[in-house]
């Protein structure tokens, strides 16, 4: 370490012992901010019970305290106490002599309290409160975004996540704006999923100037023909938006392939189906089903080539492959192999959305988690049942 930074090194830890010692200069001051200290560093390390009953110890012993409150309402509500971290925080705001800051901080609190007991119409009284001095914080715009939400207006939520880069620090805005992105696709599935194509292409028309919500509007946009069994118009985005995202298309495949049988068309997923498997990042699950189009189309030979290719890289799982695995074993019944499989319980496996936040499952693919209000928490598994 050059000179330099060891006198600013000794400088900081100067100044901050000097602010702890006018803080608590007393011993039993002293001994309340060291406890205080520690429970902080507990609960940073995880150590929750060990943070509340350092907590608990200094507010009993100073309850005039401020900080020491507001942390412990934050660490209860954290542990699913939110009710009890409600009755702290409001206890607060009703103390004297409180600086602008520490209302703010307490309000937000008090009303993060409020959303996660779900009483969305007081968290919206205590925030409009909080309009004139609570914007420049982050805090503040994520709850607006909960309280909007929860009161089921989609429009005024999606705003609240629009506006917030206009006032809160640079270093939240990249935060929001992938956040409103999300939020308004998610928007755009369902509105495709129902036929409300108006809607839908509202809230794609919200995101166009985003670069990377475009796999992600294709996909909508798919889906919406689809709905409305337009295989052409299915199949024409599928081949010109969805070849380069083959995550997005191994989502809407099944769906196109559905509407193509229906057509009496289903073959022509066959050169998407082929162009998609070619690149490096195509799930395994457009493998199999490329190799049961091949199947289907009378070509094994061509689908265990296939699949005899992309199994160096380890992700054809017996679980992936099932679908194929049960169409071999109808196919083989009157051989040895076959009679052993049918005696075999295969398992069904589904394709399966779970929030990784809040452990919430869909049957179809989502950007946004209705019940922990995650952005991009949903990660594709199988289900077996």
């Amino acid at each position: 370490m050059s000179n330099l930074l060891v006198i600013v090194a000794v400088a900081v830890v100067a100044a901050v012992a000097g602010v702890l010692w006018s803080v608590f200069g007393r011993t039993e001051e002293r001994d309340r901010g060291s406890d205080y200290l520690h429970a902080l560093e507990h609960w940073l390390a995880g150590e929750e019970d060990e943070a509340l009953r350092l907590l608990t110890e200094v507010v009993r012993e100073d309850p005039s305290s401020v900080e020491p409150y507001l942390q412990l309402g934050h660490l209860l509500r954290q542990r699913g106490d939110a009710a009890r971290a409600a009755v702290l925080h409001r206890g607060l705001t009703v103390r004297p002599g409180l600086s602008k800051p520490q209302r703010v901080a307490i309000g937000v609190a008090l009303a993060e309290d409020l959303l996660a007991l779900e009483r969305w119409d007081e968290a919206q009284e205590v925030l409009d409160g909080l309009v004139r001095d609570a914007t420049g914080r982050t805090a503040y715009w994520r709850a607006r975004f909960a309280q909007w939400h929860g009161q089921g207006n989609r429009p005024e939520a999606a705003r609240s996540l629009q506006k917030a880069p206009r006032f809160c620090p640079e270093r939240d805005h990249a935060w929001f704006r992938t956040s409103y992105t999300a939020y308004q696709l998610d928007r755009a599935l369902e509105h495709a999923r129902a036929g409300e194509s108006g809607p839908a292409r509202a809230r794609l028309k919200d995101v166009a100037k985003f670069p990377s919500a475009a796999p992600r509007a294709a996909l909508v946009r798919a889906v919406l023909a689809a709905t409305e069994q337009d295989a052409a118009g299915a199949l024409t985005v599928a081949a010109e938006e969805l070849l380069e995202n083959p995550r997005e298309l191994e989502v809407f495949l099944p769906l196109l392939q559905d509407v193509l049988l229906e057509s009496g068309q289903f073959s022509r997923s066959l050169p998407i189906l082929e162009r998609a498997c070619q690149s490096a990042q195509a799930p395994a699950r457009l493998w199999i089903s490329l190799a049961l189009l091949y199947e289907k189309l009378g070509d094994r030979e061509k689908a265990l080539r296939l699949l005899e290719g992309k199994a160096t890289g380890g992700g054809l799982t017996p679980d992936v492959a099932s679908p194929y695995l049960k169409h071999l074993c109808r196919e083989a019944s009157d051989t040895d192999l076959g009679k052993l499989c049918a005696m075999l319980s295969i398992p069904n496996t589904a394709r399966v959305w779970t929030c990784e936040s809040c452990g919430r499952t869909e049957p179809q693919v989502r950007w946004f988690c209705p019940v922990c209000r995650g952005f991009d928490t949903y990660g594709a598994g199988l289900e077996t049942t």
